[in-house]
């Protein structure tokens, strides 16, 4: 009687053929992120000479690489600021864009200045603020690192403990920050149209938010509250009627 919730509405891709097998169009994304101001930025360089980075890198440490053959110098314990400017501070090297790169664009930047302090400069540059946040209608919320970046908005909502009963599948709100401007976009996880959109893959920073259905009208079991209620009352007469006979 009070199965009233229909299975499309909570059933992820119910517009699906029944086959066992098929293929999906997915969005062209381009995977590496610009560098954006206020990101904080892991840089290590390597190199053939561990003398030239030891002097570059005095206040930090040498470290042996593979067959202690090169020597990779962390470049700040806590990383490097990208600052208002869109610049940041290298040691001997000074001030760098790095706004609007992508890391192997940064990475490339920065192999080319360090080929003046020392020998077949190697240089990785990784994100230490790489997250996303998850809000509303899932069972933990908060804020989550990404492993790499092809993060779907399916691994965020796995990562979040998934969906509740209450929560409105077919309008997902992603929030994005893209050079300094906030966007928005709504998804529909019951649709397959999902993997063509460009805010499958997240971004970092990104804000996931699900919406609640109605709950004035809907319980945590997924049962109307009307019913309930119709329930009760009608179990509450039925006891009225049996007490006065």
């Amino acid at each position: 009687m009070f199965s009233c919730t229909s299975t499309k509405k909570v059933t992820y891709f119910n517009d699906l053929k029944e086959s066992n097998t098929g293929s999906l169009e997915t969005a062209q994304i381009n995977f590496e992120n610009p560098i954006q101001k206020n990101d904080q930025l892991w840089i290590t360089v390597g190199g053939s000479n561990p003398l030239d980075l030891v002097a570059l890198n005095s206040a930090v440490g040498t470290g042996s690489g593979p067959g202690g053959v090169s020597t990779q110098i962390g470049l700040g314990a806590v990383g490097f600021l990208v600052e208002a400017d869109g610049k940041i501070k290298i040691p001997y090297v000074g001030k760098v864009q790095a706004q609007g790169l992508t890391r192997s664009q940064l990475e490339d930047t920065l192999k080319n200045l360090y080929k003046d302090y020392t020998k077949n400069p190697v240089v990785n540059v990784r994100f230490l603020n790489y997250h996303f946040s998850v809000l509303g209608e899932v069972r933990n919320k908060g804020s989550f690192a990404m492993t790499n970046e092809r993060t779907t908005i399916l691994e965020a909502i796995s990562m979040a403990g998934d969906l509740t009963e209450l929560s409105k599948r077919n309008n997902i709100l992603v929030i994005r920050e893209i050079n300094g401007e906030r966007t928005y976009a709504r998804v529909n996880l019951l649709s397959k149209d999902l993997f063509k959109s460009p805010y499958f893959y997240l971004k970092t920073n990104d804000v996931v938010y699900v919406e609640p259905v109605k709950a004035s009208f809907v319980s945590r079991t997924g049962i109307p509250q009307y019913m309930s209620i119709l329930a009760v009352g009608l179990s509450l007469i039925t006891t009225i009627i049996y007490l006065t006979k």
